[in-house]
C-alpha cells in the first residue's frame, strides 16, 4: 500500500504484467513524482557533478592564484602554477587533487541552492500575490537560498580550498576530505569549519546577481514584444533552446563575476592552511591586499576563473534545465 504524501489517501499503483526494465523504470518515475521528491534538488545535484568533473583543474589553478600574495603578475602566476603541476610526479593526479570535496561540495551546493531558490520563489508568489516575479524578488530569493546553502557547505569549502591550494607533497597537506574534516575538528574546533564564512555570505550576492540576471533574461525572451502576464505565467522554460540557456547563463555569470569576484579572493585567503600566521582578520586581508597588490590583487585568478566558471555554469544550467524538464515530463 502506498499513501499519497499530500492527501494521506491510499494510492493504487498500476499493475504490470511483466517486470522488465521499462516497467521498473516506469514505477520508479511514478513514485518519484507522486512522492514529490524535489526535482530541483535532483537536477541541481546532477548539474553540479557534471560541471565539476569537467573544470576541476581550472578551479585548482584559480585557488592557487587567489592565495598567492607574493606576486603581482597574473600571467606569470598562471605559468608558475602550470609548471608546478607539470613537474609533479603525476601531473594528472595532481591536477585533480581535491576533487572529492569539490565535487561533493558542488553537488550539495547546487542541489540545495536550486531547491531553496524554487521554494522561496513559490513562497514569494504566494505572499505578493503576483504570478510573475520581478528582479527584486529574484534577487532576494537567490540571496536567501545562497545564505542557507553557505551555512551547511562552508566546512566542505575550507577543506577544498586547502587541498587545492597546495600540492600533495606540502608539509601537513590533507590526503583526503575525511582527514581534512577530522584534523580541522581536532586542531581548530568548530571555528575552523567556518573560516571565511563572512566573505562567503558576502559572496552570496554573486549567485543572487547571477540568478536575477538569468531569470530576467529568460523572462524577457519568453515575454517577446507583447505578451500578457497570464501568457508569461504559462510559458515553460522548455520553450528555450540549449543555445539560449548557454547564452543567458554565460552572460549572467560574467556579469556577476566582474562585480563579486573580490569576495572569493578574500575568502580563499582566510581559508588557507597558514591563515592564522598571515592575516589577523577579514579587514586585515582587505587592507593588506589593497596596499601590497593594488586593486588588481582582488582579481587574481579571474582569467582562469572565467575560463572555468563560464563553461561550468553553462553545463550546470543546461543540465539543470533539461534534467528538470525530463523529470517533470516523465510519463508514468
Amino acid at each position: 500500500m502506498v499513501l499519497d504524501p499530500i492527501t494521506g489517501e491510499e494510492v493504487h499503483l498500476p499493475l504490470k504484467q511483466s517486470a522488465d526494465d521499462d516497467d521498473v523504470r516506469g514505477r520508479r518515475w511514478w513514485l518519484l513524482r507522486r512522492s514529490e521528491v524535489p526535482v530541483d534538488a535532483v537536477s541541481g545535484l546532477v548539474a553540479g557533478c557534471a560541471a565539476t568533473l569537467i573544470v576541476h583543474p581550472l578551479d585548482l589553478i584559480k585557488v592557487r592564484l587567489q592565495v598567492d600574495n607574493s606576486s603581482r603578475s597574473h600571467l606569470g602566476g598562471i605559468v608558475h602554477v602550470v609548471n608546478d603541476l607539470r613537474r609533479s610526479q603525476n601531473p594528472l593526479k595532481e591536477a585533480y587533487r581535491g576533487l572529492v570535496p569539490n565535487i561533493f561540495g558542488n553537488m550539495v551546493s547546487w542541489g540545495a541552492y536550486f531547491y531553496w531558490y524554487e521554494k522561496i520563489k513559490i513562497k514569494a508568489q504566494e505572499v505578493t500575490g503576483r504570478p510573475v516575479l520581478g528582479f527584486t524578488d529574484y534577487l532576494v530569493s537567490a540571496g536567501l537560498a545562497g545564505g542557507i546553502t553557505s551555512l551547511f557547505t562552508n566546512p566542505i569549502w575550507v577543506v577544498k580550498t586547502r587541498m587545492l591550494s597546495t600540492n600533495s607533497q606540502y608539509t601537513g597537506a590533507y590526503t583526503s576530505m575525511y582527514e581534512g574534516l577530522k584534523r580541522i575538528r581536532q586542531e581548530e574546533g568548530i571555528k575552523g569549519f567556518y573560516r571565511g564564512f563572512v566573505p562567503s555570505l558576502l559572496g552570496v550576492g554573486h549567485g543572487a546577481v547571477q540568478l536575477m540576471m538569468y531569470e530576467e533574461m529568460k523572462k524577457w525572451y519568453l515575454r517577446g514584444p507583447a505578451v500578457s502576464s497570464s501568457q508569461l505565467e504559462n510559458s515553460e522554460p522548455s520553450d528555450l533552446s540549449t543555445l539560449q540557456y548557454i547564452t543567458f547563463s554565460a552572460t549572467s555569470k560574467i556579469g556577476a563575476s566582474l562585480v563579486m569576484y573580490p569576495t572569493q579572493v578574500i575568502r580563499s585567503r582566510l581559508q588557507r592552511y597558514d591563515a592564522d600566521n598571515v592575516y589577523f582578520s577579514m579587514r586585515d586581508v582587505i587592507f593588506r591586499t589593497a596596499k601590497e597588490e593594488g586593486i588588481l590583487g582582488f582579481y587574481k585568478g579571474l582569467v582562469p576563473n572565467l575560463f572555468r566558471v563560464v563553461p561550468a555554469t553553462c553545463v550546470t544550467f543546461v543540465v539543470y534545465e533539461h534534467c528538470k524538464a525530463y523529470l517533470n515530463s516523465a510519463e508514468i
